[in-house]
C-alpha cells in the first residue's frame, strides 16, 4: 500500500470487469483535472462545471479519440475521496476500458491499489473507519437485508453509537481525574455512584451492540449450513426444496451424494451456503469412504448442521451416536418424511421438527428456524458490528468498564480507574479509526476490490 497521505493521482476501473453497457474509470487526486484535460475532449469549449456530465471524446496517448463518453469533475469537498476526482463514463467494452486507463497512466496517473479510493476518503475524514468497511459489505450483500444493514453502518449509526459512548467514558474520565488531580479540593470529593452511572449506561451501549453481532455478521458474511443424516434421510430432497431448484441427484438408492453440493439461498432475509452432504455410514468402497469423510469435516466447520431423522425408519441407534456427537447448539434436528409417519417419542424429545422435503410440509418453519439460530432474533440487539475485530474492541471495552466501574465503587485506586477508562477509549477509537495500528488498515483494505 503506498503512503498513508499520498500526492499522486489514481486510477482504476469503479465497475465490474468485462462486458457492458456502461464503465466508470475513476480518477483521483491533485492532479486528476490536468491528467482529464489530456484524456478527454469535450465537445463544447470551457471549463467543466462541477458535479455536471460534460459530453466529449476519450483520447489516447497519441491523440486518437476512441470513445464517445461523459466526464464529471468532483471537487474535493463534493467526491467521494475527498480530494480532487474526475469519472469517465465509457462505452463497457473491455477494449475501451483498457484504452482509457493506458491513456490516464500515459498522463501521469498511477494504477489503484485494492481498496485506495475508500482509504483516501478514511484518511481525508470524509469516512471514519466503521463506514468504510460498510462500504465493502454492501457492496458484498447477498440480501436485501444485508443491504440494509450495511447501509446503516455506511451512514453512521454504528459511528454514533460508539462516539455517545466515548463522550459518557469522558465525563466519567473528568471526574476520576479530577479526583486524582485534586483529592483535597474544596470542591468535595467525586460521588462513586455518579461514575458508576456514567459506566452503567456506556456498558448498557456495549451490551446492546454485542447482542446483535451475530446477526449482523450473518448479514454481512453469510452462514454455512450443513445437511447431514444417514443415507437416504433425504439431504438432497431437503436441499432442493430450500434452494427452489433441482441441485442435487435424488434416488432411492442410498450413498448417491459422495461429493459436497451447495445452494446459496436467502432465508428470512440472511444469506446462507447450503452444503448436502455424504449419508453418514459405515462405507466399504473408497469414494463413498472419501465422501463420509469429506461430510464430517464439512460437519464440524459448519455454523449449523441439520440433522435429518428418516421418517420412514424412525431414530436409530446410528442416529443417536451421530447426534451424541453434535451439541444441541450447533445443530436443529428434523424429522424428515413426516408425510410417511409422525416423529416418535424420542424424536420429539430431542426437539425434531416434523418436515417434509418431498411435499414441502414443514420447510417454511424450518427456514424460519435455521434463520433465528444463525442470525438471532432482530430485536435481540442492534445488528451494527459487523466485523469480529469490532465485536472483540467492544467486548474489550465492555471488560475495561466493568473493571473502571468496580474500582471506582471501591472509592480507591482511581489512577488504576483512569487507565481501565483509557483502554475502553482506546479500543472503542479503534471501530472508527482514531486509534487503530497500520497494519489493521493495511489489513483492512486489503480486502476491497480495485477500484473502491
Amino acid at each position: 500500500m503506498p503512503d498513508l497521505m499520498p500526492h499522486d493521482t489514481i486510477a482504476a476501473l469503479a465497475t465490474a470487469r468485462g462486458r457492458a453497457g456502461i464503465a466508470v474509470v475513476r480518477l483521483s487526486g491533485p492532479a486528476a483535472a490536468d491528467i482529464a484535460r489530456r484524456c478527454f475532449a469535450p465537445h463544447a469549449p470551457g471549463e467543466p462545471q462541477p458535479r455536471r456530465m460534460t459530453l466529449g471524446r476519450m483520447i489516447d496517448a497519441g491523440g486518437a479519440p476512441f470513445d464517445e463518453a461523459l466526464s464529471v469533475y468532483f471537487p474535493p469537498e463534493a467526491s467521494y475521496t475527498g480530494e480532487p476526482v474526475v469519472e469517465f463514463h465509457l462505452h463497457g467494452g473491455p477494449a475501451i476500458v483498457a484504452a482509457a486507463l493506458d491513456a490516464l497512466l500515459a498522463a501521469g496517473a498511477r494504477a489503484a491499489e485494492p481498496g485506495e479510493f475508500t482509504r483516501r476518503a478514511f484518511l481525508n475524514g470524509r469516512v471514519d473507519l466503521s463506514q468504510a468497511e460498510a462500504v465493502a459489505e454492501l457492496i458484498a450483500a447477498k440480501s436485501l437485508d444485508a443491504v440494509r444493514a450495511a447501509h446503516r453502518r455506511l451512514t453512521g449509526a454504528l459511528s454514533d453509537k460508539i462516539g455517545a459512548m466515548r463522550e459518557l467514558l469522558a465525563e466519567a474520565m473528568a471526574l476520576v481525574e479530577a479526583e486524582i488531580d485534586f483529592p483535597e479540593d474544596d470542591l468535595g470529593r467525586v460521588d462513586p455512584a455518579e461514575v458508576a452511572a456514567l459506566l452503567d449506561e456506556t456498558i448498557v451501549g456495549a451490551e446492546a451492540l454485542l447482542a446483535g453481532h451475530a446477526r449482523a455478521r450473518a448479514l454481512a458474511e453469510g452462514a454455512v449450513v450443513a445437511l447431514a443424516g444417514r443415507p437416504n434421510a433425504g439431504k438432497s430432497s431437503l436441499l432442493n426444496r430450500l434452494a427452489g431448484a433441482r441441485r442435487a441427484l435424488v434416488h432411492e438408492q442410498p450413498g448417491t451424494t459422495r461429493d459436497l453440493i451447495e445452494a446459496e439461498v436467502v432465508l428470512d432475509g440472511v444469506p446462507v451456503r447450503l452444503i448436502d452432504t455424504a449419508g453418514l455410514r459405515h462405507a466399504r468402497e473408497d469414494v463413498e469412504r472419501q465422501g463420509v469423510e469429506l461430510a464430517r469435516a464439512t460437519i464440524a466447520d459448519a455454523d449449523l448442521v441439520v440433522y435429518l431423522i428418516d421418517g420412514a425408519v424412525g431414530l436409530t441407534d446410528d442416529d443417536r451416536q451421530l447426534l451424541a456427537d453434535l451439541p444441541e447448539a450447533r445443530r436443529v434436528v428434523v424429522w424428515n418424511k413426516c408425510d410417511l409417519a409422525p416423529p416418535d417419542n424420542a424424536s420429539i424429545e430431542l426437539g425434531a421438527l416434523p418436515v417434509s422435503a418431498k411435499v414441502g410440509t414443514g420447510v417454511d418453519e424450518l427456514a424460519a428456524r435455521l434463520a433465528r439460530r444463525v442470525a438471532g432474533d432482530a430485536a435481540d440487539g442492534e445488528a451494527l458490528l459487523a466485523a469480529v475485530r469490532q465485536r472483540d474492541l467492544v467486548a474489550r471495552a465492555r471488560a475495561s468498564l466493568q473493571a473502571a466501574r468496580a474500582i471506582a465503587l471501591s472509592g480507591r485506586d482511581h489512577e488504576l480507574a483512569a487507565e481501565e477508562l483509557r483502554q475502553a477509549a482506546a479500543a472503542l477509537g479503534e471501530i472508527v479509526g482514531q486509534t487503530t495500528a497500520e497494519d489493521v488498515l493495511n489489513a483492512i483494505f486489503a480486502r476491497f476490490c480495485v477500484g473502491k
